[in-house]
């Protein structure tokens, strides 16, 4: 009897948790865009100058780092409670591979990156020299690859589901 109870409840979860990682990591990945774009936007333009450049990237990069942590976080562990690993084997490897990869690369950027890069925005002098140049190259090729793990996790996570084969 409480087996048959138990079925419906775990797939109930799992739907749950499917739905909640499809939802985080489609919210992370509109996010990092739309940051991308905002942030592109205001330091190439000439209304703002170098300070208030740095004080934009000061206020907004926190946010940019504590969301992606968190969504990837969330959408990865509800993705790999919500597949089906003996079903879908490969599906879940790949979603799980991409995003632990995603979030190693997060916090390795977090750490050996945007802290010396935030360190020079928002120093007293604010002069972004050829260390800051390198820095803020290798922060756009780390993150590119990030948001690219995030998307074929989330693309993982959201094609149909063949029911007939192993995927």
């Amino acid at each position: 009897m409480t087996r048959a109870i138990a079925q419906p409840t775990l797939l109930a979860m799992r739907n749950v948790c499917l739905t909640i990682a499809r939802l985080a990591l489609a919210a992370w990945i509109g996010a990092a865009a739309l940051f991308v774009c905002t942030s592109i936007s205001e330091q190439v333009s000439i209304a703002y100058d170098s300070g208030v450049k740095n004080t934009l990237a000061a206020i907004r990069f926190p946010w940019y780092y504590g969301f992606g942590f968190c969504l990837v976080t969330t959408g990865g562990v509800c993705g790999v409670i919500g597949l089906n690993r003996r079903q879908q084997p490969r599906r879940w490897m790949f979603f799980g591979v991409s995003l632990s990869l995603a979030l190693i690369l997060m916090i390795v950027d977090y750490f050996t990156i945007y802290s010396p890069l935030h360190a020079i925005v928002t120093h007293p002098d604010g002069v972004r020299d050829a260390q800051f140049e390198r820095l803020h190259r290798w922060s756009e090729q780390i993150n590119t690859v990030d948001v690219t793990l995030c998307l074929l996790a989330a693309l993982a996570i959201c094609w149909p589901e063949c029911r007939n084969s192993k995927q």
